[in-house]
C-alpha cells in the first residue's frame, strides 16, 4: 500500500492514501492565502508563486516523514514568511512598488485609487509592519497568530501593529493631495 520515492539526497517518501488525502485538503484549504501572503511580501507573481509551491512541498515532505505539525495554519505561514525573507535577502531588493501594482491590477482591473495609494504605502513599510499589518488586515488573523508568525509575543505584536498604523498613515498622508487625510 505504501509507495517509496527516492531520491538522491532525501530520505524515501513514504505516502499514504491517508497523507495525501490530508495534503490535498490542506493545499486547497490555504493556496491562495499563502501565495496572496508570499505576493503581498515580494510584489512579484512569480517569485509568490514559487514560495507558495515550496511551502507546500516543505509540507508535503514533512508529512511523508510522519512529523506532526501542532497548529498547520501557523506553521504554513510560519515557513512562507521565512521562504519570502529569504528571498528578499538573496535579491538585495525590497517590494517593487509598480510589479505590485501591476499584478494586482491584473486581478482587479476596478482598483480604487485609495487601494493603489494603500498598497503603496504598505510597500514602503520596513518587513516587520508590513508582515504584521499583511497577516492581520489581508490573512485576517488573531494576535495570538501573529505572534507565533513572527516568534514573538502578543505585546509586542499589539506595539508592532500600533507603530505600523501610525507609519502607514504618516506616509498615506505624506503622499496624498493636501485635504486626503488617512486615519487607521
Amino acid at each position: 500500500m505504501a509507495v517509496n520515492v527516492k531520491t538522491e539526497d532525501r530520505p524515501p517518501i513514504v505516502e499514504t492514501s491517508s497523507n495525501h488525502q490530508q495534503f490535498t485538503e490542506l493545499f486547497h484549504l490555504y493556496k491562495d492565502r499563502t501565495y496572496d501572503f508570499a505576493l503581498r511580501m515580494l510584489g512579484d507573481a512569480h517569485a509568490a508563486g514559487d514560495v507558495a509551491q515550496d511551502v507546500f512541498i516543505r509540507l508535503y515532505e514533512h508529512q511523508s516523514n510522519h512529523h506532526h505539525i501542532e497548529d498547520v495554519k501557523s506553521w504554513l505561514f510560519i515557513v512562507t514568511r521565512n521562504l519570502c525573507l529569504n528571498h528578499m535577502r538573496n535579491r538585495g531588493r525590497q517590494v517593487p512598488l509598480d510589479a505590485l501594482d501591476d499584478q494586482l491590477a491584473q486581478t482587479n482591473p476596478a482598483v480604487d485609487p485609495r487601494q493603489r495609494a494603500l498598497r503603496r504605502a504598505l510597500a514602503t513599510l520596513e518587513s516587520p509592519y508590513r508582515e504584521a499589518l499583511i497577516l492581520k488586515v489581508y490573512q485576517g488573523f488573531a494576535y495570538i497568530e501573529i505572534a507565533e508568525i513572527l516568534g514573538t509575543t502578543v505585546p509586542a505584536v499589539r506595539a508592532i501593529l500600533f507603530k505600523a498604523r501610525n507609519q502607514l498613515r504618516d506616509e498615506l498622508n505624506r503622499t496624498q493631495a493636501k485635504g486626503d487625510s488617512y486615519e487607521l
